[in-house]
């Protein structure tokens, strides 16, 4: 009994438990009494963030769009040869290509700059934009002006890394337009040859027709003759003229049957002439329609066969012709030539003035709170 009397005492001589609440009012009392602190440390960040971001360079934004340059390859479809239209590279690997940059040592040795200039050194960004070929290629430099020289000279290698591969394109289609012309010379031999075969057949023809004409009256007369032979009246001594009249008479007719014969023939032999230069005609036709069609195509791909040599040679003002919009050189199209954008990236003054504000804020109220809490421990020390 005596422990359970002492438990009990113990129990009624603790003392009772208070939770401890934020005294909201007392707070803003601080922040009151120390505002000059929190507006001071509020003034000096945004004031140092202010003066660090005019002393930092600004950085340009210089960008391009390219779009994958067009070939033709041919394909057989029910005996015919159709050219059909194809992107020389997925946009996906020109970006890769790209991003992963094998032509920067040669771009600095071209434009003789240091390798080990931290300006010479570019980050290059690329997209590919939704539903199109088109590639964004952006670098973000405190050197614009160099950082577009960089650009212009990276599509220029770009150009000549896809070139061996337009060039076989259009080597093929130049062939193919060599055989088109090559099957025209040959058409054309055959149809020159058909008319002077024509004429040939023309010339026999009137030929022919003279020699029956002239048989026709040479037998008239003898006809004749032997008429008035017949006339006389029975004479045996005439029986022989009569027997070669007649003889003759029927050998003309023979012969005028040979050489109508031969007309016939002269004539078939016209007709089926005739008719194989009218076939010809029509291939002539078609093979106009293909030279046309790989006429356009080369102009398509935007090389011609005998701009490829001068193309070679990368001479100053082909580097300035390449930089065109529109034009497609060695297979990639220049949708929007390397431009800088009169915007800076960064810094973004404003921004910064608002997050320094923002943070000043918070610090200065922290230093009110630390600042009061230090002096009322100091007073209860």
């Amino acid at each position: 009994m005596k422990g359970m009397d002492n438990e009990l005492n113990k129990h009624h001589e603790r003392k009772p438990y208070y939770e401890e609440k934020i005294d909201l009012y007392q707070l803003i009392q601080v922040l009151l009494k120390r505002k000059k602190l929190i507006v001071g440390v509020f003034l000096v960040v945004v004031i140092v963030t202010i003066a660090a971001s005019y002393i930092m360079k600004p950085v340009y934004r210089v960008s391009a769009v390219l779009a994958p340059g067009q070939i033709y390859e041919p394909e057989s479809v029910r005996d015919a040869l159709i050219w059909r239209e194809k992107e020389i590279d997925t946009p996906e690997n020109i970006e890769r290509l790209i991003s992963q940059n094998p032509f920067h040592y040669e771009i600095l040795t071209q434009l003789s700059w240091d390798y080990q200039d931290p300006q010479n050194q570019f980050d290059i960004k690329t997209n590919v934009q939704q539903r199109t070929s088109y590639i964004s290629v952006n670098i973000d430099s405190s050197e614009p002006e160099r950082a577009k020289e960089y650009l212009y000279t990276l599509l220029d290698k770009l150009q000549a890394f896809y070139r061996p591969k337009i060039e076989a394109n259009v080597t093929l289609l130049n062939n193919e337009k060599k055989r088109f012309i090559n099957q025209k010379q040959n058409i054309n031999n055959q149809i020159e040859l058909i008319k002077t075969n024509i004429k040939i057949l023309d010339t026999q023809s009137e030929r022919l027709q003279k020699q029956i004409e002239e048989i026709k009256k040479n037998n008239e007369q003898i006809i004749k003759q032997r008429d008035a032979v017949l006339a006389k009246g029975h004479n045996p001594e005439d029986a022989m003229t009569l027997l070669l009249y007649s003889n003759t008479i029927q050998q003309n007719l023979a012969q005028i049957d040979q050489l109508n014969l031969k007309l016939e023939d002269n004539s078939f032999q016209r007709q089926q002439l005739n008719k194989d230069m009218k076939n010809l005609t029509t291939q002539l036709a078609n093979l106009d329609l293909r030279l046309e069609e790989i006429d356009s195509l080369l102009v398509n791909i935007d090389i011609k066969a005998k701009e490829i040599n001068n193309i070679a040679d990368g001479s100053e003002s082909q580097q300035v012709n390449s930089k065109t919009n529109g034009v497609e050189l060695y297979g990639i199209k220049i949708v929007q030539e390397p431009t800088i954008d009169p915007q800076r990236v960064s810094p973004k003054r404003t921004l910064m003035v608002a997050v320094a504000g923002v943070l000043g804020l918070f610090v200065g109220i922290f230093a009110a709170f630390a600042a009061d809490f230090w002096q009322s421990h100091k007073v209860s020390a």
